[in-house]
């Protein structure tokens, strides 16, 4: 791949006097992207760190990750640590500010509590301080009764009319039984790990172009933490089961299927989540989809190297269809037309 650059956007080839000439011989995707991150602390039930997001940024970007989907935090962090460094150091972002959940819907103290008759007024609060982005927890185990739903399917709905007309998208995490196919036929944009989702929910989602980030590498690390004999461990290993089986005929389905790190690792182990995605039955070129091009489709991006598109490229020196290992090892990455 050659092409010249001209105001960090792909112009004509051979249309400059090229200062440097890279990529021949080399594989190229237009960015990696983590569609499931926490850049403000990599350690849950603590404040934002803005003194350390952004290195994490600079270190996403250094391992080819052009594009972060930034689920929310109990803080604007993120939102801050952005501002706070030139678009060529790092990657774009979109984020959520604070999560939305309910009196005793997530862990305590982390999030911002509604009354789930109030989300409407909620979403339209945090649509305004993120950027792009709005995340409900749909759903939280509560002692002795198991999984809850936060919201109703019809709360779920207000939440979603609210973020659009706010020019936002609605996440939500879900990891119950019912929960999944009440965002879906809500109109949830993001199914953020979606143990249980349905054959059903995905044609209806597949229909919408809609996201599921399954956060596979974290469903899994939460699993050995829980233990696989409590009751939390057997959902969680039902649900990567019923995950299995449903990624590829999620993808078939028009279902954009996305990776997403979620704390294990920071952005730039995103390379590790699609490999384990591929373990759990995606091809390799459908990974290859999930870490690069359907999420940049997702969010209205281009996904080739188009005369006029953003000029980012990460080049890999075999092609990665071939070896997944690959992804690990980005030989050149190309930011708004800067060689990194």
């Amino acid at each position: 791949m050659i092409r010249d650059v001209v105001d960090a956007r792909w112009a004509e080839p051979g249309s400059l006097d090229a200062e440097v000439e890279i990529g021949e011989e080399c594989w190229a995707l237009p960015g990696l992207v983590d569609a499931h991150a926490h850049i403000a602390s990599d350690t849950l039930f603590t404040p934002g760190d803005i003194a350390a997001a952004p290195a994490r940024l600079r270190d996403s970007l250094a391992a080819g990750v052009t594009l972060i989907l930034d689920k929310g935090w109990t803080d604007d962090t993120t939102i801050r640590a952005a501002d706070s460094v030139p678009l060529n150091e790092r990657p774009d972002v979109e984020a959520a500010a604070e999560i939305l959940t309910v009196e005793s819907g997530y862990f305590p103290g982390f999030g911002m509590v509604i009354d789930p008759d109030q989300v409407s007024e909620g979403t339209t609060r945090q649509a305004a301080a993120g950027t792009g982005w709005v995340k409900l927890i749909g759903d939280w185990p509560r002692r002795g009764v198991g999984p809850v739903a936060n919201f109703t399917t019809e709360q779920l709905r207000a939440a979603v009319v609210a973020a659009e007309a706010a020019g936002a998208r609605v996440a939500i995490h879900t990891m119950a039984p019912d929960v999944p196919g009440q965002a879906v036929a809500a109109g949830v944009h993001s199914i953020e790990h979606g143990l249980f989702l349905g054959e059903d929910d995905l044609v209806l989602l597949g229909e919408r172009v809609g996201m599921w980030v399954p956060t596979v590498l974290r469903t899994e690390e939460t699993l050995a933490q829980l233990g696989s004999e409590s009751s939390g461990g057997r959902l969680l290993t039902a649900g990567l089961e019923n995950t299995r089986r449903l990624l590829g005929i999620a993808v078939e389905a028009g279902v954009r299927v996305l990776a997403g790190t979620d704390l294990v690792g920071s952005p730039a182990n995103i390379a590790s989540e699609a490999i384990r995605m591929g373990e759990m039955g995606l091809s390799n070129g459908q990974v290859i989809d999930a870490i690069s091009a359907a999420g940049l489709l997702a969010t209205g991006r281009d996904a080739t190297f188009t005369v006029g598109s953003s000029a980012n490229a990460v080049l890999f020196a075999d092609d990665p269809k071939e070896n997944l290992e690959i992804l690990r090892h980005p030989q050149h990455i190309v930011r708004l037309g800067r060689l990194l």
